[in-house]
């Protein structure tokens, strides 16, 4: 069956924790997603030091998606063994499927976005579900201003509506021609976070029900993040 809208999580997930799969949940549930694909990075452009090897971060989220049918994992960015750059990866999906892509990212990160390869390509390929975590609100004035900023700073790019509905604020935007949308929405927001997980490995704390008891069994029997 072919999906219509497909969300698509990016990350280093190192490692995966209930965090990303609460959320992931929650914004395919109220977007009407058909399915949440995780990609794995497998060597990060901004974080380098202290990520586990890209194959255990694989295997990990594996593990904690296997019981959800509406979560897939690919290893594209893994087969690539280079740099991960989202454009590339969007790219590549965009070939494959025929699905309305929607791009899962934090606000704070996105506000980064003209920093990133070919942005303006990003919004030709994709939608974004920008997430909002309670403790790191950015706010839909500074975020408005931010994507008016980002007329001037890429070519073609083209702000053309806002709109409100749900707690999400909706934004209709154009990038070299092609139309696309960005979901500004709040998400539930647990307080676990992949550094405080792998603190408290190395110290010896417990990290159960933070992440799955099978990826709790696979940082035990795999050694990762003692060192960290």
């Amino acid at each position: 069956m072919e999906l219509e809208r497909l969300g698509v999580f990016g990350g280093t997930f190192n490692p995966i924790h209930i965090g990303h799969l609460i959320v992931a949940e929650d914004v395919r549930e109220r977007f009407s997603l058909d399915m949440i694909l995780f990609v794995p990075a497998f060597i990060p452009p901004h974080k380098s030091v202290g990520v586990a090897p890209a194959d255990k971060r694989l295997d990990m989220v594996r593990l904690s998606i296997k019981d959800n049918p509406l979560f897939s994992v690919s290893d594209i960015e893994l087969k690539r063994k280079e740099k991960s750059y989202t454009v590339d990866t969007l790219a590549e999906l965009r070939e494959k499927v025929s699905s309305s892509l929607f791009f899962l990212i934090g606000s704070e990160a996105f506000l980064q976005i003209h920093t990133w390869r070919k942005p303006n390509r990003l919004f030709e390929l994709s939608n974004f579900i920008v997430m909002e975590r309670p403790e790191r609100i950015v706010g839909v004035t500074e975020f408005e201003n931010y994507l008016k900023e980002l007329e001037t700073k890429l070519p073609s790019f083209v702000l053309k509506s806002m709109d409100f509905l749900n707690e999400t604020y909706i934004f209709e935007v154009e990038a070299n021609g092609k139309e696309s949308f960005i979901y500004l929405t709040p998400v539930v927001n647990i307080g676990v976070s992949a550094t405080m997980i792998r603190k408290r490995v190395k110290s010896g704390r417990s990290i159960k029900y933070l992440v799955t008891k099978e990826v709790e069994r696979y940082i035990e029997e795999n050694g990762l993040y003692k060192g960290d």
